[in-house]
């Protein structure tokens, strides 16, 4: 039975208990727990979970940590000492993937070229770096007009993880792709195999708003979110399935192993 994460984003990256009641009581679950966060006491929170996470399927999501950094910066030394800790709690986790942003800051025109030769620099410096330490690595697309953060087109995103090794996957997430309009079933067809990993969640074409896939109203109706799953299932079928929704009082057990069991459905 195809295993469905919950991103612990939903919980707000700090209620591991109700995170870890959700998933037993469901069917086929398991979390995608993030390695940084705002908060002073993340670190040691996170530590703490090592035996309520020890017998679930894991993975994780890298430091929330600039890529595009100069060799050599403050900025490329925190975001190393960052991923030192990642690794650590991928080990602590037995997690079985690990995704990684492409960038994080606001992107003028002029910047474009150099912020992307910044970014596969770093990504395969850290592709290395996981490689020695058995960690499955995929690189996640972000960064969306409204917000003046998008670096790539599809077409871009595409020719980007293509120039990766191969052992380095995609993770798309469709939300991000949706605040970006792109053929999201279109970019399935040609990464094909080389995605091992989706963020599903849904938003209105604009913002990255991380609401549920089948919530009314918003760029995907559920007809459009079940072909697209379709799409992914056959072009995809090995890639991890990840809800990555905000949080919220929406965020109910109920809510959670629905929707799970809605993809899982589809999926089949």
């Amino acid at each position: 039975m195809k295993t469905i994460y919950l991103s612990s984003f939903c919980v707000a990256f700090r209620d591991y208990d109700m995170l870890r009641e959700i998933i037993d009581g469901g069917e086929a679950l398991g979390a995608e727990l993030a390695t940084s966060w705002t908060y002073p006491e993340f670190d040691e929170l996170l530590d703490g979970q090592a035996a309520a996470f020890a017998q679930i399927p894991v993975t994780l999501h890298a430091p929330f940590v600039e890529i595009c950094n100069e060799p050599g910066s403050e900025d490329a030394d925190a975001m190393d000492r960052a991923f030192e800790k990642a690794f650590r709690w991928y080990k602590m986790f037995s997690a079985t993937s690990m995704v990684m942003h492409t960038h994080e800051k606001k992107v003028r025109p002029e910047d474009v070229r150099r912020m992307t030769e910044l970014s596969r620099e770093n990504i395969l410096r850290i592709a290395a770096q996981a490689r020695e330490r058995d960690v499955r690595l995929t690189v996640e697309n972000v960064g969306y007009p409204a917000k003046g953060t998008a670096l790539f087109t599809q077409d871009g995103f595409t020719e980007f993880i293509l120039g990766l090794p191969d052992e380095v996957g995609a993770l798309i997430d469709v939300g991000h792709a949706m605040a970006n309009h792109w053929d999201i079933p279109e970019l399935i067809r040609t990464l094909n195999t080389r995605i091992r990993g989706y963020h599903l969640h849904n938003t209105d074409g604009v913002h990255d708003l991380h609401r549920p896939i089948f919530e009314e109203g918003l760029w995907y109706d559920r007809g459009q979110m079940c072909r697209m799953l379709e799409t992914a299932a056959q072009c995809s079928p090995e890639a991890d399935l990840v809800l990555e929704y905000a949080p919220g009082e929406h965020i109910t057990a109920e809510l959670m192993r629905r929707d799970a069991d809605s993809v899982r459905a589809v999926w089949r």
